[in-house]
């Protein structure tokens, strides 16, 4: 895609037009869903799916121009990088008007942002971007606009019901302790984000940054407290939420 963009075209300019596709995703959800606890039109998940893979191109694209057209910079990293944190908030938004979870949306955006900002951290300490061969920014984009685009076909009630009628299958299976209890099956995927994804990820993390600190004869306990105003943020927002 890079060589049918024009060489003039600003490397900005591609990331701003690829951050407005999660911006308008967005705004589709809360216009149709304000709350995101009641199924938006079906044709909605499909351009919640379409804009999140085009947002995943622009920004797999920009970088690629921007070295092409020798115009990279700090600032423009910057840049980027800023989308993308914004990115995650916009995007929990198009999620959860596809899974239909309410205001568990925000623990989605949790699961979102706790992985971006420690792979910031580390890259602080590292000076790279260390991504596993299976990461968030393309297997785990690839699976949510899929499941945008799979909802689509089944509709947004199929996340948010009892995950046994949703999934015949787990009926079979004999759980005494859940019989009485309806567990959406959006939270199940969400414990399965945090178990499958956020938890290796959190510990890779840490891991590379030890390895740095201790080669440089650092402080292990220094670099950790640059993820307290993080933490801050969490528990406000947790704090917030909970009134």
């Amino acid at each position: 895609m890079r060589h049918s963009l024009p060489a003039l075209d600003a490397t900005f300019q591609i990331t701003l037009t690829g951050f407005s596709f999660l911006v308008l995703s967005a705004l589709l959800g809360y216009i149709c869903s304000p709350h995101l606890d009641t199924a938006p039109p079906r044709w909605v998940h499909l351009a919640h799916g379409l804009l999140l893979f085009l947002y995943q191109t622009f920004d797999a694209v920009d970088g690629k121009q921007a070295r092409r057209t020798s115009s990279s910079s700090p600032l423009g990293e910057l840049f980027d990088h800023g989308c993308d944190a914004l990115a995650c908030a916009f995007e929990a938004l198009a999620l959860g008007s596809t899974l239909m979870c309410g205001g568990w949306t925000l623990c989605f955006w949790v699961v979102a942002a706790v992985p971006f900002y420690l792979a910031t951290w580390e890259h602080f300490f590292t000076n790279t971007l260390i991504l596993p061969t299976i990461n968030g920014p393309t297997e785990g984009l690839m699976l949510i606009y899929v499941s945008h685009l799979f909802t689509f076909f089944t509709g947004a009630e199929w996340w948010a019901q009892d995950f046994r009628k949703s999934l015949p299958f787990f009926g079979w299976i004999p759980l005494p302790f859940l019989s009485e209890i309806e567990i959406p099956l959006y939270v199940l995927v969400l414990i399965l984000m945090i178990v499958c994804a956020v938890i290796p990820t959190v510990r890779s993390n840490v891991s590379n940054v030890q390895e740095v600190v201790e080669a440089r004869k650092g402080s292990m306990a220094l670099a950790l407290a640059m993820i307290l105003p993080f933490i801050v943020l969490l528990a406000g927002v947790a704090i917030w939420y909970a009134n």
